[in-house]
């Protein structure tokens, strides 16, 4: 099969590009040339069987100031990607995001497919409207898509917020996170591309939506325990109640934070098991013990 990749030097592209490369003709789109006065991307486009559009901003920022970058990076140039596969019917993988369903689970209950979408970001909206735009195209010529709705990623090479816990176990500084009794899903990268494939080569994945994860959701003490024991460490966690932790968050002007930290997001994958007979290959301490060791070995 001949697959055309957006984002492919990015966290999660240099990931599956070496994965697909060993079964498929991989091929590599720099998605800056999209819309451009440069038509080259036209012939890359048309000339593949699928595209796997990784390429995107991330949820950097929650500033409505930024909702025009949001637009032109994660849905206009998505929406031309869409339009030009749509001439030749032919299959759009599109990375969304589990952001979609808001920031925090309601009632304990997982978030399912089935739920309406909640804006509350300007990157919410941005990838809210991709999808909008790619389902709208469904009836063009044969065209189909997957959509998959991924939550925090993990693994070698990741940034951000897990690298962050990482750098936090390893320093020994204590954490006012023991009261965390959140429940969260997570995704090895590994584990997303494994997904991606198959909904990239498999015909039951078709003009559907998945939500994608480990399937063992945890709490933020229990992952900070798995990280220190793969670290040989201890997490030096320290009891600070609920509220106190939601105040202090309030007073530095970062809710989100404690969001991130103490609030529960779990999405229900079972229905992307069903479809697919699909299993997340590796297990959430599989994939945490290979992102510590990765970070073991390069940061020093």
């Amino acid at each position: 099969m001949k697959i055309l990749v957006t984002g492919a030097t990015g966290f999660i592209g240099s990931n599956l590009v070496p994965l697909l490369k060993t079964r498929h003709d991989v091929s590599i789109l720099n998605a800056r040339q999209v819309g451009t006065a440069s038509s080259d991307w036209h012939a890359q486009v048309d000339e593949c069987d699928t595209l796997i559009h990784l390429a995107g901003r991330a949820h950097v920022s929650i500033n409505n100031s930024d909702a025009a970058i949001y637009k032109k990076i994660n849905t206009d140039i998505t929406e031309m990607l869409a339009r030009r596969l749509a001439l030749n019917g032919k299959h759009f993988v599109f990375l969304s995001t589990s952001v979609v369903y808001g920031q925090q689970t309601p009632n304990g209950r997982p978030f399912q497919i089935t739920d309406s979408p909640q804006v509350d970001s300007p990157y919410a909206e941005s990838k809210i409207a991709a999808e909008k735009i790619i389902r709208s195209l469904l009836s063009t010529h044969g065209f189909s898509y997957s959509i998959i709705r991924p939550p925090l990623v993990y693994g070698p090479g990741v940034k951000a917020n897990f690298l962050a816990m990482m750098k936090w176990v390893r320093s020994g500084v204590p954490l006012p996170l023991g009261s965390a009794r959140n429940l969260r899903s997570l995704v090895g990268v590994r584990n997303l591309a494994d997904l991606i494939e198959r909904c990239a080569t498999n015909p039951l994945a078709k003009n559907t939506t998945f939500n994608v994860s480990d399937d063992q959701d945890v709490s933020t003490t229990e992952l900070l325990d798995i990280i220190a024991r793969e670290m040989n460490k201890s997490s030096k966690l320290v009891k600070v109640p609920l509220g106190v932790l939601k105040l202090g968050s309030q007073i530095i002007r970062k809710p989100r934070a404690y969001d991130g930290l103490c609030g529960s997001f779990q999405l229900d994958i079972g229905e992307t098991k069903r479809m697919l007979g699909w299993n997340p290959p590796f297990s959430l301490q599989q994939e945490i013990r290979n992102t510590v060791m990765w970070f073991i070995e390069t940061k020093p």
